[in-house]
Parts: structure tokens; sequence; C-alpha cells
């Protein structure tokens, strides 16, 4: 493992939940002998934000300045002349037990390639997959979505790149590597709007096909949304992770 992949791994567990939210607390057990009342703010502010952050209305409502492309009609691809489908990895793991130790993909990578297989079907356009080397991984995540393509949901992969290891290399990998113009892109709705405007300044035209929506779950602002649950809290991670990624973005790629 690169010193690079550790010093990313650190920044991520420091500035997203739940890992935030513990240091938070340890700092504040540390500080108080030494300064008590920051220390005890600390104390008190680690707690109190976890419940924030864990609660459904949280992410929610966050969401909303992300997920900003609707669900797509499948019928519209063929309408606007999409030429094919393009789906970007969310993820893999090593050695799964339960397929024999082979390496596979994580539930974000299955989520999108589960609905990219619904756009395929519906409108028999070629499907293209992005996705490159996790850390420690020795098969791409490229290749691992193909075989659960073509394996686990019986549609064809015309296309795969395997050398991107972000989003920005994803867009410029693949209009390297695909002889399509225009295309819908598969991607979680909170990453869509990063992953379009990378996509674009590569060279495509492209219609957003998002899935995943958190901003859209259902809330009756009842007990039940203000009360702290984990899915809550995954979600804040989720929402937490697509705003430092795009503050990233603007400074890196703009």
């Amino acid at each position: 493992m690169s010193f690079g992949t550790v010093v990313y791994g650190v920044v991520k567990t420091l500035v997203l939940p739940p890992g935030l939210l513990v240091v938070a607390g340890l700092a504040g057990l540390v500080l108080y002998r030494v300064k008590r009342g920051f220390g005890l703010a600390l104390l008190i502010i680690a707690p109190v934000l976890t419940w924030l952050l864990s609660m459904p209305l949280t992410a929610a409502w966050a969401a909303r300045a992300f997920e900003i492309y609707p669900p797509i009609d499948p019928s519209a691809l063929r309408a606007e002349a999409v030429e094919a489908i393009v789906v970007l990895g969310g993820g893999a793991y090593r050695d799964a037990p339960e397929y024999g130790g082979a390496d596979n993909v994580r539930p974000l990578t299955l989520e999108r390639l589960r609905y990219a297989a619904h756009l395929q079907r519906f409108t028999q356009l070629p499907l293209a997959v992005s996705g490159g080397f996790a850390p420690g991984m020795a098969t791409s995540e490229g290749a691992l979505m193909q075989r659960a393509l073509e394996q686990d949901f019986g549609v064809p992969v015309a296309a795969v790149e395997s050398g991107s290891t972000n989003t920005a290399e994803n867009a410029r990998l693949s209009r390297a590597a695909l002889p399509y113009k225009k295309i819908a892109l598969v991607t979680h709705a909170m990453h869509m709007q990063r992953a379009k405007a990378q996509f674009e300044r590569a060279g495509f035209e492209v219609v957003a096909a998002p899935l995943g929506f958190i901003a859209a779950r259902h809330l009756d602002y009842a007990l039940h949304d203000f009360l702290p649950t984990l899915r809550g809290l995954e979600d804040s991670h989720y929402v937490i992770y697509a705003a430092a990624g795009a503050l990233w973005y603007r400074y890196a790629y703009e």
C-alpha cells in the first residue's frame, strides 16, 4: 500500500463520520485537563453531532444541494440519441469468502450495475463500465463489474475501462477508450453532479441517469425522522464525502 493511499485513508477518517465524531470525543477527553472549557465543549458536541448526523432528516435535507438531476425516463435515452450507457464503479473488495475467496464488487457498485442493466434491457444500447484497481486488488473493478453484469444480470458489456482511480480518471480514460460521444452516465445521485462535470470536461455529451436518491426519501416529520439510525449516519457520511469531493475537485480540476 502506497504512502498516498495511507494518507488518504487517514484524512477520510478525520473528516468523515463516524471517525470525525470519535476523534472529536477523544480530543475532548485529552483537552479537558489542559483547556477545561474547550475540552468540555468537544465532549458535548461529539454526542450531539452524532445524533444530528444520524437523523434521517439531516441527510435528506443536506442531499438536496447535490442531487440536482432527476430520475430519467429510459425512453428518453433513445429520444436523445444516446449512443451508449456508461456505469461508474463504486468500490470493490478482496477475497469474498462466500464466493470462494474471489474478489467482488461492493454494494454501491452493485446498485449501479443493477440500474445500468435495467436501462440496457430497456434500450438495448451498448453498455460500458469504468473502474480501476483498488489498493491490494489483483483484479480491476472494471473486470469485476463486467463479470457481474454478464454472469449475474445476463447483460453484455461492450467495453471496459480499468485504469482509473478516481472520477476524473474515469472520465479521461473512458474518453480515450470508448468510441462513443453521447452517453447516459450511471452513478448515484449524490455523485452525479461531480461525475457529469468531469465527463463533459473530458469531451462527452452526458445525459444523467442517477440512482439511489437520498433527498427523495419520504419524511413524515414524525418522531422516527428525528431519531438516530445507522442508515441516517451512513447517508450523512455520503453527503459529507460528496461535499468534500466537490470542494477538492473545484480546487484540483477547475
